[in-house]
């Protein structure tokens, strides 16, 4: 049964949605006592999903049932201690189109969470969660990993059960998994990916350090991901290797992803979004209007993009193959001022696909490391990106590179 609540929370953190409600432990298991802040586009039994408007609310019924991955959790002995906000139909990566205000960053109060996973972040950065389930479609738990100091995991895409979650575009949509300590990730990784997350890991015999991609990267964020590759690859006792990767991350990449992205969002939503679209942001109106005339492109324009996805897939997994991780950015610099223009909220999630769309093409896991960098007191994400299937050992060679107070230090 569920409990309604009032969710005490520092009123400044905004990370809940409206009359949110805490949902108690169905059953005994790995998670016993901890708390998990959902996303509000999973379902919970009679609950309207916002799926980060209100207009969502008006326009849709309750759940019938609770989603899979969300029942999982709670027989695990996990509590949900609120549904969180989440931007405006999981299509963002700045953090700024919440229902209601933004949530708050608290690693840097003054720029926002990033998004669309923004609450599921802000509350257990806040503290007020162990651990945040959402999604990550384009960057939507590395970015706010990376923004928050948090540990995130895009999984492989298919691995974790994804029913009964409102969708944005199912060929790249993955339940994410956000967490203040590597341990607590891994056991919600063990709950919701079951024997797959565990089975047939690789070994890891060479790390890639893809030198040309840290040009465009604050030298923080340049630090760090060095750092972290050269001390991965001490650990695992392999060769570390300096190789450009540039033809992977790049604005043409991103404008593939993008394409592809529009095209489905408009296939999974365009009739709801043509009679909503005045209570959309902005820069979500905009990204709205392109997927519609994306969808009208012709037959063969859309075939070559499939065929141009094939193409990256397929050569990105040349240069990665199944023994190697390549130690990647998450964002070039430091999330979004909450003042940020159109133009800036425009430049920010363009500049961060370049290192987030190349995971979500190739369906591979990555999982982002934080790290304070001591000459500069900032804080960063470092992405580990694994090859399809490698969730559970990527999880386990950050061991070699985590400290037990949690946070790497550069």
């Amino acid at each position: 049964m569920r409990v309604v609540t009032e969710l005490m929370e520092p009123e400044h953190v905004h990370c809940w949605v409206r009359d949110s409600i805490s949902v108690p432990a169905t059953g005994s298991g790995p998670l016993d006592g901890q708390t998990m802040a959902v996303k509000d586009m999973f379902a919970v039994r009679d609950w309207v999903s916002s799926f980060g408007l209100g207009r969502w609310r008006e326009t849709h019924g309750p759940s019938e049932a609770t989603a899979p991955v969300i029942a999982a959790l709670l027989a695990s002995g996990a509590s949900i201690a609120g549904l969180a906000k989440m931007d405006q139909i999981a299509w963002s990566i700045v953090g700024n189109v919440a229902e209601g205000t933004a949530p708050l960053n608290s690693v840097y109060p003054d720029r926002f969470t990033c998004g669309s996973s923004s609450g599921p972040a802000s509350a257990v950065a806040a503290g007020l969660a162990d651990f945040g389930i959402g999604s990550d479609t384009g960057g939507s738990i590395r970015a706010p990993a990376a923004a928050c100091g948090l540990y995130g995991l895009r999984p492989t895409h298919g691995l974790i059960d994804i029913t009964e979650a409102l969708p944005l575009a199912p060929s790249f949509d993955t339940v994410g998994i956000l967490a203040q300590e590597l341990a607590s990730l891994g056991q919600v990784l063990s709950v919701i990916g079951g024997s797959a997350a565990g089975k047939d890991q690789p070994v890891f015999r060479r790390v890639v350090l893809p030198t040309d991609c840290l040009a465009s990267v604050i030298p923080a964020t340049a630090d760090a991901v060095r750092n972290v590759a050269t001390d991965l690859a001490h650990g695992l006792g392999c060769e570390l290797a300096e190789e450009d990767l540039g033809e992977f991350f790049n604005g043409d990449v991103v404008e593939l992803f993008t394409r592809i992205q529009g095209r489905e969002v408009w296939t999974t939503h365009g009739p709801w979004l043509t009679e909503n679209l005045d209570y959309l942001a902005q820069d979500v109106r905009e990204r709205v209007r392109r997927a519609e005339e994306l969808s009208g492109d012709t037959a063969a324009v859309k075939k070559s993009d499939e065929r141009k996805w094939r193409s990256f897939t397929e050569a990105l997994g040349s240069r990665l193959p199944a023994d190697c991780v390549a130690v990647v950015p998450v964002l070039p610099g430091l999330p979004l001022r909450r003042d940020g223009s159109a133009q800036e909220i425009s430049a920010f999630r363009s500049s961060a696909l370049v290192y987030t769309a190349p995971g979500s093409l190739s369906g591979r896991p990555e999982l982002v490391l934080p790290v304070r960098h001591a000459a500069t007191g900032l804080h960063v994400g470092v992405g580990l990106l694994g090859p399809r299937g490698a969730d559970a050992a990527l999880v386990k060679i950050a061991e070699l590179v985590t400290p037990p107070e949690g946070v790497l230090a550069v």
